[in-house]
């Protein structure tokens, strides 16, 4: 356990992780101020901060909260949102064979898209000193940045005036900043247009939110088989 606590507290491991404390604490923070609109106190947001941990799935679990979406729709969102993470697990699972499964089920619970890649390039590159312990004090050390952001920003939303329409717009701006890394992709420009279609087309028709899920599965699909036809022609 000492060997764990000082690999976690490691200099090599606060180096790789405070690009991730930059992006976590404004993100974190707006996640917050959203959370205290939709009526969640500090220690709920933190709850939810230390048990969901993923930004993207958060922030649209508060969105369809502040919308009144049933919670089949908002569980079913967050969780094909939040799929990915099953890969990153997978890829990353060559390195943990040894750690029993206390260890690898706290490991995953601190997996995302910034932890993933921190830790997967290290593992990879050339820096052969990074091992499981140092892997696990990135994760724990961003997990907890991002607790604390969340929590801040909802104990600002109670006294501070912050205009929600910039809050708001955190997600939505997040989302296209994800999907401008794959502008260099026709197809998937195509599919995530073809989402957002799709998403409008239903939104006058499915009621809690569910024409997000639907439009998402129909989209996803439809890559998916276009993808194999593709490859099969190559």
């Amino acid at each position: 356990m000492l060997c764990i606590l000082k690999d976690i507290f490691n200099k090599a491991v606060v180096k790789a992780v405070w690009p991730i404390w930059l992006g976590y604490l404004p993100l974190g923070f707006a996640g917050g101020v959203l959370s205290q609109k939709v009526g969640l106190t500090p220690f709920e947001v933190g709850v939810m901060s230390l048990l969901v941990f993923a930004g993207s799935g958060q922030f649209i679990a508060l969105a369809m909260m502040g919308g009144a979406a049933s919670s089949t729709s908002i569980i079913m969102t967050t969780f094909i949102v939040n799929l990915r993470h099953m890969l990153y697990s997978s890829s990353l699972a060559v390195y943990l064979m040894e750690k029993n499964n206390t260890y690898l089920s706290l490991f995953a619970q601190g997996i995302t898209d910034e932890t993933f890649a921190v830790n997967m390039s290290k593992f990879a590159g050339a820096e052969t000193a990074w091992n499981a312990d140092k892997a696990l004090g990135v994760n724990i050390l961003a997990h907890g940045c991002w607790v604390f952001s969340n929590v801040l920003g909802n104990v600002a939303g109670n006294v501070l005036v912050i205009d929600m329409a910039v809050v708001s717009y955190t997600l939505t701006a997040m989302f296209i900043g994800l999907w401008s890394f794959h502008f260099v992709n026709k197809k998937l420009i195509i599919i995530g247009v073809l989402s957002g279609c799709i998403a409008l087309a239903l939104s006058g028709i499915l009621t809690h939110k569910l024409h997000i899920v639907t439009a998402t599965l129909i989209a996803a699909t439809i890559g998916c088989v276009v993808e194999g036809r593709c490859e099969k022609n190559e």
